[in-house]
């Protein structure tokens, strides 16, 4: 079942052909786990033992996470929030189940500490989600933009870690996404530019690799409904190397024109041995914004 899954997984060059297919693909991914959509599966925290582990090393000195890996949890983009996801909506939507895990450690009740401004805008975006009045009020994601950071990193899909001396390289399976972590102490790019995968400058903490992410653009959400953050987002991502076979990715955000506070996730990624990564393009054949603003079958070809 985990062939299938990795041929499935490769072989997509669009998430939505359409609904019942990307149904069929999640229910084959949930199996192929051994994964009990209902049962849940939160992240584990990391074991005091995975900063005196001594993994290998690359030739200039890194701990040596070459390979491929995956993200364990199962979280699905729906809603990172504890408590507020609509299951049949969600599924009408993507096809997918909603999320196993919940991803946010901190603050304790899952909630993201937005603003009371913010938390008004959330409100709206979740209500515009499912029937939206214009197509800006639609999940960038599905629009075939990218995730950004860090949505992209509590996908199932692969990731494939490179380390050329100096370098961290993480390239995504889906869309492209690719994460360039230079390790020279070289300053971030000048705050007027903005990107959608930010500017990321990292160094090792024993067996962590600290990344540190600015120069965020505001048009990327963190999930399907409208969690939103803007271009004062910054990121402070940690990619604790426990053991061989295990990443665990903890990231804190900031953005002080949206959040009262700092706030956490953290998703545990595995090693995925002999896996090999395909195109996932995403956006040929890609109808999930007509099907949303309900367009009939005959004009869903057409593009926005």
């Amino acid at each position: 079942m985990l062939c299938l899954r990795r041929s499935l997984q490769g072989r997509r060059v669009s998430t939505r052909f359409s609904s019942s297919l990307i149904a069929i693909i999640a229910v084959l991914t949930v199996l192929s786990l051994g994964v009990v959509p209902a049962a849940g599966q939160p992240p584990l925290p990391t074991p005091p033992e995975a900063h005196t582990w001594d993994p290998p090393r690359t030739p200039d000195g890194q701990p040596d996470i070459r390979g491929h890996w995956s993200q364990q949890n199962l979280i699905t983009t729906y809603s990172l929030q504890a408590g507020d996801a609509d299951r049949e909506v969600h599924i009408g939507i993507t096809g997918q189940p909603t999320a196993l895990g919940r991803p946010i450690i901190d603050p304790p009740d899952g909630k993201i500490p937005y603003q009371p401004w913010a938390a008004e805008r959330a409100k709206f975006l979740f209500d515009e989600h499912w029937s939206p009045s214009k197509i800006e009020y639609i999940d960038p994601v599905t629009r075939g933009f990218l995730d950004g950071l860090p949505r992209i990193n509590y996908r199932v899909e692969a990731m494939r870690v490179l380390q050329p001396p100096g370098q961290v390289i993480m390239i995504n399976e889906y869309n492209h996404s690719y994460h360039v972590i230079p390790l020279d102490g070289s300053p971030h790019i000048g705050s007027g530019i903005k990107l959608w995968m930010g500017d990321s400058r990292g160094h090792w903490e024993g067996n962590t690799l600290v990344v540190d992410v600015t120069n965020l653009n505001e048009h990327t959400w963190f999930d399907i409904v409208g969690s939103f953050h803007s271009d004062a987002l910054h990121l402070v991502e940690s990619w604790t190397f426990v053991n061989p076979d295990r990443i665990d990715y903890e990231v804190t955000i900031e953005d002080p024109k949206v959040y009262t506070r700092p706030w956490k996730l953290l998703v545990n990624y595995g090693r995925m041995d002999d896996y090999e990564q395909w195109e996932n393009a995403i956006w040929e054949g890609n109808d999930a914004v007509e099907v949303i603003l309900g367009a009939p079958p005959e004009i869903r070809r057409s593009r926005w």
